[in-house]
């Protein structure tokens, strides 16, 4: 009987034993809203917040869940019903800060402006400050009535003043004057008062414990930015100096990037004199010098500083495969560095909020297989909880994993590219996409990323390549793509190519380009120059013509500008590089392609004017080669809602879908 009784279950473990193979995620998975949307920690790091979105009974509902930290009790919700919460924030340790967006007024009717004939949906954004137990809610600026019935967005706050729990400092564009403003506002009583007032072309301001010690103002464009400074006490700007503000809206020659607790001190992010990497200096804006150093690195290039609730520097991120922070105290490094272990070394992990005596933190967690998680860690416990994941449904082994390659170049350097291979399996070699970045002067890393996931749920391999002149390398490989947008940029992406053929690993036969921005540009004179290679070009916002590119600049920005000074050095000089400019414009070589092409574009792009996307149209037209251009009527160059990018990944899979097939 006892043998009898064995052989169903040995039966029944078999047959479990044949788990079901884990599904590629679609195009609406990877878009959807993420389920955690935000969490906090309390400056005494006895409470963290986390904001959720749920669907109950299909609608969409916003949860608070506070959690009483180093205990053991349950986390206490707090529903908010179908309102829409973006952010959350304590202002102080029992006064949370609470971002609402609301898309339609209290008739019902769709909130926004008319424009001429049309109708263009604004939401209106608010904070509400509540308890740490959700009562006592608050809505800000509720003493000013003309500002809250005529502004759309009073939800922009510049400066917590961790020094001050019951004021913050806010900043919003007052439709009257037509300026940005400042405002203090009380977090118990909602009420605001007017602290400064910009110019017309002010863009913002950097403040230290609620004063503003740093303004910038910008060209129309927000492509050169001007800097003033003014010490604590002062009552005059003086100007500081122009810069160029980069592809990732900061500014390109330096950044100041956190205050101190001296007065009138602030850390910035600058480029010392023959250095090849950028250094974090003290400034101060008594003297408007640059002084003492407070870090380095010699191999990554630090992209920001870390800083704790008194305003003291804690450490700094650095630009990686992963993003990675070293810390100042040696044994938060060594914490850090378990934390890293823990998730394996395939994760960023990225300090979110420390509580002010350093014991507690939250990390926020993120990879190619992992779009994104909270942990709350314990520093003298060593224990870490996670609190909430941002889309749980994407788990590990439905996403594509990304490993780091190591590309020997034709004129014997070496770059890194980052594969991405599909969970699926596949006897042979498989269909390829390359991804040149956009910028250039920016990088690819090992991170979630939705091009990479969206392609390689379809079987398709992703390439994305480093190539001369990307960021976060250091100036010296920055600058070695200057003038090279054409040629030596090109042949490290083709030496990309070529390592992943080689390797067995990709189909010569199915090869795609794609990419946005620079990486449009990349896409197209990918095929031009490869005309045999790439069977399907996808170039989302892409520049065709470099003349065209150099006189827009020089028209909206000024001839004497830095921004077209950096685009001249970079690109070429429209007065002495005209053949090689033409030789490098994708649009004067349109008889050239031989692999049809997909234009997206924004109409409203003040970056890459739509103008390129149809002077390619009209060049491959012209030429009797297949192209679409799709254009995003009031879409600019980023900043891309959910419909944007469904539509925009949709197009891109069905339009190299085909080329494959």
């Amino acid at each position: 009987m006892a043998a009898a009784a064995t052989a169903p279950l040995a039966f029944e473990h078999a047959f479990a034993a044949e788990a079901v193979p884990p599904v590629p995620p679609t195009i609406d998975e990877l878009l959807k809203e993420s389920e955690v949307l935000d969490s906090a920690l309390s400056p005494d790091g006895g409470r963290a917040a986390v904001l959720v979105s749920k669907t109950v009974d299909g609608k969409v509902v916003s949860q608070i869940d506070f959690y009483e930290t180093g205990t053991s009790a349950a986390n206490k919700p707090v529903s908010l019903g179908e309102l829409v919460v973006e952010q959350v924030e304590w202002a102080s340790n029992d006064r949370l800060l609470v971002w609402i967006r609301m898309d339609k007024g209290v008739d019902g009717k769709p909130t926004g402006r008319w424009f001429y004939d049309e109708f263009v949906p604004i939401p209106v954004r608010r904070i509400v400050s509540v308890n740490a137990d959700g009562q006592d809610a608050t809505v800000l600026f509720n003493n000013q009535k003309g500002l809250t019935n005529r502004q759309f967005n009073l939800s922009n706050v510049v400066d917590r003043m961790n020094d001050d729990p019951r004021n913050i400092l806010m900043q919003l564009w007052d439709t009257n004057t037509e300026a940005q403003v400042l405002y203090r506002v009380d977090v118990y009583s909602g009420e605001a008062v007017l602290v400064e007032r910009g110019r017309q072309a002010t863009d913002g301001w950097f403040t230290q414990s609620g004063v503003p010690v740093i303004r910038y103002d910008s060209n129309p464009r927000g492509t050169t930015v001007t800097i003033y400074v003014r010490a604590p006490g002062e009552t005059e700007w003086k100007m500081f100096r122009k810069v160029r503000r980069n592809e990732l809206q900061q500014l390109a020659d330096l950044e100041f990037v956190a205050p101190t607790p001296d007065p009138g001190v602030i850390l910035m992010l600058s480029m010392d004199e023959g250095a090849d990497m950028p250094s974090v200096r003290k400034f101060d804006t008594r003297t408007m010098q640059i002084g003492e150093l407070v870090a380095e690195d010699k191999v990554r290039p630090i992209r920001g500083v870390f800083t704790d609730e008194n305003d003291t520097a804690m450490g700094v991120s650095l630009s990686d495969d992963r993003t990675n922070y070293t810390f100042f105290d040696p044994k938060l490094r060594a914490h850090y560095k378990g934390l890293n272990t823990y998730f394996g070394g395939e994760c960023s992990v990225r300090p979110f909020d420390v509580s002010r005596d350093h014991k507690r933190f939250i990390f926020d967690v993120s990879g190619p297989r992992q779009p994104g998680a909270f942990w709350l860690y314990d520093v003298e416990k060593k224990r870490l909880e996670l609190l909430g994941e941002k889309r749980p449904w994407l788990t590990e082994e439905r996403l594509a994993p990304m490993r780091a390659l190591s590309v020997n170049t034709r004129d014997g350097k070496t770059i890194t590219a980052y594969l991405t291979t599909p969970i699926t399996p596949a006897s042979g070699r498989r269909p390829m996409v390359v991804l040149p970045h956009g910028g250039p002067e920016v990088r690819d890393s090992l991170d979630f990323d939705l091009f990479a996931q969206a392609f390689a749920a379809k079987g398709w391999l992703v390439l994305q390549p480093n190539f001369r002149g990307s960021g976060g390398y250091g100036k010296a490989f920055a600058d070695q793509g200057r003038r090279h947008w054409g040629d030596l940029m090109q042949e490290d992406v083709e030496d990309s190519v070529d390592h992943v053929i080689a390797a067995g690993l990709a189909d010569p036969a199915r090869i795609a380009i794609c990419g946005a921005s620079y990486g449009g540009y990349a896409a197209m004179m990918g095929a031009v120059r490869k005309p045999d290679l790439y069977k399907a070009v996808v170039s989302i916002a892409g520049d065709a013509d470099l003349d065209e590119t150099l006189a827009f600049s020089r028209q909206e920005d000024g001839a004497d500008s830095r921004t077209y000074a950096y685009w001249v050095e970079t690109i070429g000089d429209p007065k002495v590089d005209k053949a090689m400019l033409a030789k490098a414009s994708p649009a004067l070589r349109a008889a050239e392609f031989k692999a049809p092409v997909l234009l997206i574009h924004g109409t409203e792009d003040t970056i890459v004017t739509p103008k390129q996307s149809r002077i390619m149209a009209k060049a491959l037209k012209a030429a009797g080669k297949p192209c679409e251009l799709v254009e995003m009527k009031g879409v600019g160059h980023r900043d891309w809602t959910n419909a944007n990018w469904k539509m925009i990944l949709e197009k891109s899979v069905t339009h190299i879908q085909k080329a494959f097939a």
